[in-house]
């Protein structure tokens, strides 16, 4: 008699993920096919982007909101705090997680994959 679990059994054996992670290698599947194509829409001034955008400060319900109207287009982000590629800058959103959206930016002519917890975003403005 063998001490292993009967899904070990050589005639039994398949590679079984656990939930969660099967579901995030679909999910990871899913959001790299929903990803830009083509880059964000081309710049304008800072005068044709709504004022409001500028000074507001949403809460993170606000911003998950936002967000999940917004889902598969682009739309300009604001951070809090300046970070990597700067303040203000366009974003695609194919994911939102409990505390975070997953998306992409667009650098140097290529999509780059990032993620930004709520409590990072000051504000977003669809333009999809």
């Amino acid at each position: 008699m063998n001490n292993y679990p009967m899904n070990n059994h050589p005639y039994n054996h398949q590679h079984q993920h656990s939930i969660d992670e099967s579901n995030y290698v679909e999910r990871q599947m899913e959001e790299d096919e929903a990803g830009p194509f083509s880059p964000p829409p081309q710049q304008f001034a800072q005068s044709q982007i709504p004022q409001p955008f500028f000074t507001q400060n949403f809460q993170p319900p606000q911003i998950r909101a936002r967000l999940c109207s917004c889902l598969g287009n682009w739309g300009l982000l604001g951070l809090r705090r300046p970070g990597q590629f700067g303040r203000d800058f366009w974003f695609f959103p194919v994911a939102i997680r409990q505390n975070s959206v997953t998306g992409y930016i667009w650098i140097g002519g290529r999509r780059q994959r990032v993620r930004y917890g709520f409590s990072q975003i000051r504000n977003f403005v669809c333009f999809g």
